[in-house]
């Protein structure tokens, strides 16, 4: 596989499902770079479904109507968005180091891991994990 230039976090993935003010930056994100390389790790499945579980059940913002349809998008979202999915599990152990490091959770750690790993950017809407690693003179994280 060659080289990917994105790592794309849950943030990317959610603002599709549940499309918030970041919809069609994400959208436009996925769709321009899709062929340059897009990869993630396992636990975005988990992220996204638990947002959408967020918006549908605690802020009554995704009518009932919609929750099965956008629920069983998810999985095929995630799966044809990027080139690979990587199991957690494979670096945990240095995510957690790096949790630790850059004072930023184990679940930001993941994808923070994995695109140092692989050598390449993190594509997110988390503002403070961005100013947390920037402040780590860590400038891998990318807004679309």
């Amino acid at each position: 596989m060659r080289r990917p230039v994105y790592v794309v976090d849950s943030s990317i993935f959610t603002s599709i499902i549940v499309k918030d003010e970041f919809y069609d930056r994400a959208l436009r994100f996925i769709k321009e770079n899709f062929r340059l390389g897009l990869i993630t790790i396992d636990i975005a499945m988990v992220e996204v479904t638990n947002t959408l579980w967020k918006h549908a059940y605690l802020l009554g913002r995704i009518p009932k109507s919609s929750y099965t349809t956008l629920r069983d998008s998810i999985k095929s979202l995630i799966i044809n968005a990027t080139t690979g999915i990587y199991r957690s599990e494979d670096i945990i152990e240095e995510a957690m180091d790096n949790a630790l490091r850059f004072g930023i959770t184990v679940y930001d750690s993941l994808y923070v891991t994995l695109a140092l790993r692989r050598d390449c950017r993190l594509a997110s809407f988390d503002a403070e994990l961005r100013r947390k690693l920037e402040d780590a003179d860590l400038n891998i994280v990318m807004t679309p």
